[in-house]
C-alpha cells in the first residue's frame, strides 16, 4: 500500500535563488491565475473521543496572472474522488460546507476548504482517506494540475513502538543486501519524536558513536497502523550520505509485525550519492 508520510519535521535549509530557480506557474507577474492545494496530502490522528471539531485546508492562489491582488473573488468547484476514497461522509467526518465549492475573496490569496472531524469515530486498526479534487475556478483562473488533489488521512491507530514512556528498548539486526552477515546491536532505542513518529540510535550497520559521537545518527520514521514511512533523510544528519526509501519496496518502507517487532528497509547513498546500497532492519524488543 502507498505509503504516506506525514508529521515529520522539515529541516529548514538556506539557498540563494536565480531567476533560474523560479518555476514559471510561481511568477505572479505573468502567466494565468493559478490556484491548487497548499498541500498534496494532510494526516490527522484522533485517539480518543474530543468531540466534532473543524479543520481548515488551504486552496491558495498560485498565481495572479499580472501580478495585481485580485479585483474579484474566485469560486473554486470540488469534488470528491469516491473511486480513491476509503473514508466515509458521516463516519471519520462530515462537510462544514456543503456548496461544492469555497471562495477566495478579492484581495485575498487563499481560502479554506472546510471539514468536520468527528475525532471519536476514527477507525482504529486502520487509516481510512478522503481525497478531494478541484474541479474549476471562475474569473479566468485554472486549477494547476499538480495541486489539484488533496489526501485527507484519518489515523485512529496509536503507535506501540515506543512504549508508555515514549521510549522503546530493542537489539536490531541489520542486514546489507550485498554483504553476508547482518550487523547485530544490542541495546537499541527507538525514540518517539511526536504522535506516531519515531528516530532510532542508529542508521545502517554503523554501530553507535562510529558516525559521530555528539549528533544522533539515527533516522526518522513514521509508523501509521502498522505500515511504516522513512523520508529522505541525511545519514547521521550531517553527513552528505543520503538515507532514503527504497524505491523498490513501492513506498511500503517496513512493517510492525506485533508490539515487540518491526521492520524497515531503506538505502544509503555512497560515492556521492551515486552507488545505493539496502539495508533491511530488524527490530525485536528486549
Amino acid at each position: 500500500m502507498k505509503k504516506i508520510l506525514s508529521l515529520f519535521a522539515i529541516t529548514t535549509v538556506l539557498f540563494s535563488c536565480t531567476n533560474d530557480d523560479i518555476r514559471a506557474e510561481h511568477q505572479l507577474d505573468s502567466g494565468s491565475k493559478i490556484v491548487g492545494f497548499s498541500k498534496s496530502f494532510e494526516t490527522v490522528s484522533y485517539f480518543t473521543d474530543e468531540g466534532q471539531i473543524q479543520l481548515g485546508f488551504p486552496v491558495t492562489l498560485i498565481g495572479t496572472g499580472n501580478g495585481q491582488t485580485l479585483s474579484a473573488p474566485i469560486e473554486v468547484q470540488y469534488q470528491v474522488d469516491l473511486a480513491s476514497s476509503t473514508a466515509t461522509e458521516g463516519v471519520e467526518f462530515n462537510f462544514a460546507n456543503t456548496t461544492g465549492k469555497v471562495t477566495i475573496p478579492a484581495g485575498g490569496t487563499f481560502a479554506e476548504f472546510p471539514l468536520l472531524i468527528n475525532t471519536g469515530q476514527l477507525n482504529p486498526t486502520m487509516k481510512t482517506e478522503l481525497v478531494v479534487k478541484l474541479t474549476s475556478a471562475s474569473n479566468s483562473t485554472v486549477v494547476g494540475t499538480q495541486y489539484e488533489s488533496l489526501k485527507v488521512i484519518f489515523v485512529g491507530c496509536q503507535s506501540l513502538i515506543a512504549g508508555p514512556s515514549g521510549v522503546g528498548n530493542y537489539t536490531v539486526s541489520v542486514k546489507r543486501a550485498d554483504l553476508a552477515s547482518p550487523s547485530v546491536f544490542v541495546g537499541e532505542t527507538v525514540t518517539e519524536t511526536s504522535v506516531n513518529n519515531f528516530v532510532t540510535r542508529t542508521s545502517g550497520n554503523y554501530a553507535f558513536g562510529v558516525l559521530s559521537a555528539s549528533t544522533r545518527q539515527g533516522y526518522d520514521f513514521a509508523d501509521i497502523c502498522g505500515e511504516i514511512t522513512i523520508p529522505e533523510q541525511n545519514l547521521a544528519s550531517v553527513y552528505s550520505n543520503i538515507l532514503r526509501p527504497n524505491s523498490a519496496n513501492n513506498g511500503l518502507d517496513g512493517t510492525v509485525t506485533d508490539i515487540n517487532q518491526f521492520i524497515t528497509k531503506y538505502e544509503i547513498g555512497f560515492t556521492g550519492n551515486t552507488v545505493w546500497r539496502s539495508y533491511t532492519g530488524t527490530y525485536t524488543r528486549i
